[in-house]
């Protein structure tokens, strides 16, 4: 072998390679190798294992491998890429040696298999930070050819685990060369079948943090190893940026693969049984693993119904990923309520400025890449068989295909969607305006167009519509709420301070006696329910947010609807008898969300009500109007207009909503 170049480090890196995890961090440890063994054949395993494997056959190079491709698992919390490092491992078997380990070592807070791993992480990053002179922020990453005649700790630590000496609980490690390594592959004869590295919990947001990682990856790849990278907050939308300029060459060569597709939930690897109700299989079947198995520990626990399964899995969700302390968490929760399933590109990824291209609702909440789950980032930086450069940009899973997403984080009996840091509850116009108070508070992220067309009158408002009345719908569990309750649900979410829910009152609610209606438990805007969720005693109902060609804003099939006017003054006569001429015929409830209305309406010399729609359906619609600017408030009759009718058959409530209220 030869030794470490003169003038190089020749300190030693002391650690184990042994872990001592306690029983339970031992069990974890085998439950993640007994899925392995289920879902090793999995064809989205497959996939990525015959890429690793061609990647690490073949005789070395003249020196290092200088274009060697990677693979980088892409995904939101809960989709199951630590578990995809085993199920890798598990299909590999002994065709090649493998190695699972995490950049940096487990904290206090990480996740208990990461402590199965935690000494040989500790030494491995101990290592990477005696050759921290190689990135530090004064010089660039450098390159798999310029790095492989470096005498490294990196290298030394590579070394150290594949040479399989007998050794004491306790390793030194000295740096070492990249021909050092490779020699040592092969006189152990695995230099045509080279080890593969599964690197966890990779992050690399910060410059320096991306130089880091460039700087480790680069050692692995220089030695022709196979490698595969993951972590919650490692991004894909971040590899361009480390991308250097020794990894690019005349003909585009594939630099790093990408994988965002995983294996679906299984049911018997969730614990329950083949006799669980079809619909909870449906759901379950039907959702990331993460939500999958928080749900089947809460079936475990006998969950009263299913409101209150929902519940508990929400704060046993909302404790595992603090999406509600965090400025993206809160912006992905404001999502969810409009346009979740549609495509968000941040602002600063479609100009030259690529270091702020990280697609934070991925990591920050669970939405995923939009596009293939699996492509080939080219050294580039355009995707395989594409010309332009790779824009990342971000989505919502379909609700077919992530239900308990929407059903975990949309609000329901007993829970919100919307809490303050200090755990509190609080409305969603309190929550929304929080959220855009916030110093790094960019107003790209909540997109208010509407996902069924790019323009639309009033946007914000009935963007607020929208979101409100579907929250609002959640706030008595999946049997839908009766109309009071819901109106004072809704005046709730529309306060832009903090008050309780149960200090909202609205006084003469009596006069909508008359009005039997219940609002079913509405789906985000623009998304249906699949036929699968087959709840007992469960009123579901899809919610739209029109086309302006449809003259309306929100449209349900169960005869609720909404418009929006956001002008700056008061509604005009000639606006309203518009508004209530487009009421459609099967209204049973509409909702008009404005600023401000005048006192009154019809006025001399202006025809009537009565004779500007004589003979219309809309003269058996009883008017109302609600201030929604303060908690205590009142549900009063627009002069001019009809109310309180003993035969109507449909009741039609002007919102007037705080003028702070506004993005």
């Amino acid at each position: 072998m030869s030794g470490a170049p003169v003038g190089s480090n020749t300190g030693m890196v002391s650690g184990t390679f042994e872990e001592t995890a306690d029983t339970e961090t031992t069990v974890s440890l085998l439950k993640y190798h007994h899925i392995a063994d289920s879902l090793k054949d999995d064809d989205c395993v497959v996939k990525i294992v015959k890429i690793i494997l061609a990647v690490t056959a073949g005789e070395f190079s003249g020196s290092s491998f200088k274009n060697l491709p990677f693979a980088f698992l892409e995904g939101s919390s809960g989709s199951g890429k630590s578990q995809m490092g085993f199920n890798i491992k598990a299909n590999i078997g002994d065709r090649r040696r493998v190695h699972y380990l995490l950049f940096d070592p487990p904290g206090s807070t990480s996740q208990r298999i990461y402590r199965n791993f935690e000494n040989i992480s500790k030494l491995f990053s101990k290592c990477y930070v005696e050759d921290e002179h190689m990135y530090t922020s004064e010089t660039s990453s450098p390159s798999c050819g310029s790095l492989f005649k470096e005498s490294l700790y990196m290298y030394g630590f590579i070394f150290e685990l594949l040479s399989n000496r007998i050794q004491s609980p306790t390793v030194s490690i000295g740096p070492k060369t990249g021909k050092d390594v490779q020699e040592l592959m092969t006189s152990k004869g695995i230099h045509q079948h080279r080890p593969v590295f599964i690197l966890d919990e990779c992050i690399a947001i910060s410059d320096q943090s991306l130089k880091k990682v460039r700087f480790v990856r680069n050692c692995f790849r220089s030695l022709g190893l196979g490698l595969v990278m993951m972590g919650t907050d490692s991004r894909a939308a971040k590899l361009q940026l480390s991308i250097g300029g020794s990894s690019r060459s005349d003909v585009p060569m594939p630099w790093c693969h990408v994988f965002g597709e995983f294996p679906a939930v299984k049911l018997e690897l969730t614990g329950l049984p083949q006799t669980l109700p079809r619909y909870l299989k449906s759901i379950i079947l039907n959702s990331r693993p993460l939500f999958a198995q928080l749900v089947a520990e809460e079936i475990a626990n006998n969950a009263s119904d299913f409101d209150e399964l929902m519940k508990a899995a929400f704060i046993k969700l909302k404790s595992v990923k603090k999406i509600f302390g965090n400025l993206y968490g809160q912006l992905g929760q404001v999502r969810l309520f409009h346009n979740a399933h549609c495509q968000l590109t941040d602002l600063e990824s479609q100009s030259t400025n690529l270091k702020n291209q990280s697609t934070p609702l991925i990591h920050s909440h669970f939405a995923q890449l939009d596009g293939k789950k699996n492509f080939i980032l080219m050294n580039d930086g355009c995707i395989q068989d594409h010309s332009a450069s790779w824009e990342p940009s971000s989505v919502f899973p379909e609700l077919k295909n992530d239900i308990l997403l929407y059903l975990l984080l949309m609000g329901g009996k007993g829970f919100s969607a919307c809490y303050a840091g200090d755990g509190k509850q609080v409305p969603y116009a309190h929550f929304l305006m929080k959220a855009k108070s916030n110093p790094d508070y960019r107003s790209h992220i909540l997109y208010f167009s509407n996902a069924a067309q790019d323009s639309n009158d009033g946007m914000f408002l009935e963007s607020l519509l929208c979101s409100t009345v579907c929250l609002a719908s959640h706030s008595n569990g999946v049997k839908g709420i009766g109309l009071k309750p819901f109106l004072l649900n809704l005046v709730y979410q529309l306060q832009i301070d903090k008050p309780d829910s149960e200090d909202v009152s609205i006084l003469d609610l009596n006069r909508l006696d008359g009005i039997k209606f219940t609002v079913p438990f509405l789906s985000p805007p623009n998304q249906k329910w699949p036929d699968f969720v087959q709840i007992p005693g469960s009123n579901f109902n899809w919610l739209s947010r029109a086309r302006n060609s449809e003259s309306i804003d929100l449209k349900t099939s169960c005869g609720l609807f909404g418009e929006s006017k956001d002008h700056k003054g008061v509604i005009s006569l000639e606006t309203m008898v518009n508004i209530i001429g487009r009421i459609p015929e099967a209204a049973k409830v509409e909702l008009v969300f404005t600023r401000k209305l005048q006192d009154s309406y019809f006025n001399p010399p202006a025809p009537s009500f009565e004779i500007q729609f004589q003979r219309s359906h809309v003269l058996k619609k009883a008017y109302y109007k609600i201030d929604a600017s303060k908690p205590k408030t009142l549900l009063e009759p627009i002069k001019g207009l009809p109310c309180d009718q003993p035969d109507m058959d449909g009741v039609v409530i002007f919102f007037e909503i705080n003028d702070r209220v506004i993005i």
